[in-house]
C-alpha cells in the first residue's frame, strides 16, 4: 500500500502535498506514520527537485493546518509535527540529491538536531526542570502513577525520575533524529524500487561516517561518563543513534556476503526493539569502532549474498 502511495506522490507536488498531509494528520492518532509522512516529503524533494518539494511542503502546511481548524483540533500540532520531522529529513534529502552520498546525508541530519539541541540548552537554563515538572504533573493530576512503582520508596521513585528527567532532552533529539534518518532511508527504498532496483541495498551496505566523525562521536561519548554533564548525556545520546545506523549497515553487509538468512537480521531488529537502549547501544558502539576494526572485511565474505534491505 505505502509503495503504491509513493508512485503516485512522485507524479507532481499536489499529488505529494495530499500524501504527506493525509498521513502526518493520521499521524496524531498513530506515531509511526509520522516516518512514512516524512518520508513522502524526503522522496518529493529527491524525486521531483527543491522547487517543486518546496512547493509540496507549502500546499501540505497550509492544508494540514485548514484540515486540523476544521476538525476541532489544535491548528499548531500539524506544524510543530512538521518543524521536528519534516525539517531534517528535507536536509538530510537536499544533501542526498546534491551529493549523492547517504553518508553525507545522514551526518547532516545529525549535525541540524545537535544545533537544535544546542540551541535548547543555550535558550533553556535547565531543561531537566522543565521535565520534572512536566513529570510531576502528569503523574500527580492525571493519575497515572505506574503500577510498577507502586509500594515502592519514594526517594527510590524520585531518584528514577531525575534520571529521566535529565536524560529526556539526549531522549528526544535522538528519537528526532532516528525519525528523520529512517524517513530517508524509506524514502530512497521507494525511490531505489520504483527507478534503480537494488540502488539502496548497495548504498547502505557501505555506509561508513568516517574516521573523523567516529572520532569525535568516541569523545562525546566518553566525556559524557567522565564530566557526567547534561548536555554531553544528551549529546552522547544523538551520537549512539547516530552511529547505531552504521552498526545496521554492518550487520545487512555481513548476513548478505556470507549468505546467512534474513532471520539473523529479524533478530537483531527484535533486541532493538524489546532492549532497547542496551541493544541500540552496543549496535552504536559497533559503528563507532568500525572505523578502526572494520568489521565488514574482517568477518564478511566479500561477495555479493542474497541480503535484502
Amino acid at each position: 500500500m505505502f509503495q503504491a502511495l509513493a508512485g503516485y506522490a512522485v507524479r507532481g507536488s499536489l499529488q505529494a502535498a495530499l500524501v504527506a498531509s493525509s498521513t502526518l494528520l493520521l499521524s496524531l492518532v498513530l506515531p509511526p506514520l509520522v516516518v512514512v509522512s516524512s518520508a513522502i516529503v524526503a522522496l518529493a524533494w529527491l524525486r521531483l527537485g527543491a522547487r517543486a518539494g518546496g512547493i509540496a511542503v507549502l500546499i501540505a502546511v497550509v492544508a494540514s493546518t485548514f484540515i486540523a481548524i476544521a476538525s476541532g483540533l489544535q491548528p499548531l500540532a500539524p506544524t510543530a509535527v512538521m518543524l521536528s520531522s519534516w525539517l531534517p529529513v528535507i536536509v538530510m534529502a537536499v544533501v542526498l540529491r546534491a551529493t549523492i552520498s547517504l553518508d553525507l546525508a545522514i551526518l547532516a541530519g545529525a549535525a541540524l538536531v545537535v544545533i537544535g539541541l544546542l540551541c535548547v540548552y543555550l535558550v533553556v537554563p535547565d531543561p531537566a526542570a522543565n521535565w520534572r515538572e512536566f513529570f510531576s504533573v502528569v503523574m500527580e493530576n492525571a493519575n497515572l502513577r505506574p503500577r510498577a512503582l507502586e509500594g515502592s520508596d519514594p526517594e527510590q521513585v524520585r531518584a528514577l525520575l531525575e534520571k529521566a528527567s535529565v536524560m529526556m532532552t539526549g531522549f528526544y533529539a535522538a528519537t528526532l533524529f532516528l525519525i528523520a534518518a529512517l524517513s530517508l532511508l524509506l524514502a530512497r527504498a521507494w525511490q531505489a524500487r520504483l527507478f534503480n532496483p537494488g540502488g539502496l541495498r548497495r548504498e547502505f551496505h557501505d555506509l561508513r561516517f568516517g574516521r573523523g566523525a567516529s572520532i569525535a562521536g568516541l569523545v562525546v561519548v566518553i566525556a559524557a561518563q567522565l564530566v557526567q554533564a547534561e548536555l554531553l548525556y544528551s549529546l552522547a545520546m544523538v551520537v549512539v543513534a547516530v552511529f547505531a545506523f552504521q552498526g545496521m549497515a554492518i550487520a545487512h553487509s555481513l548476513v548478505g556476503s556470507r549468505g546467512m538468512a534474513r532471520g539473523w537480521l529479524i533478530g537483531v531488529y527484535v533486541l532493538l526493539v524489546f532492549l532497547s537502549p542496551e541493544s541500540l547501544l552496543i549496535v552504536g558502539l559497533a559503528g563507532l569502532t568500525d572505523a578502526w576494526l572494520d568489521f565488514r572485511n574482517r568477518f564478511g565474505n566479500n561477495v555479493p549474498g542474497d541480503g535484502q534491505i
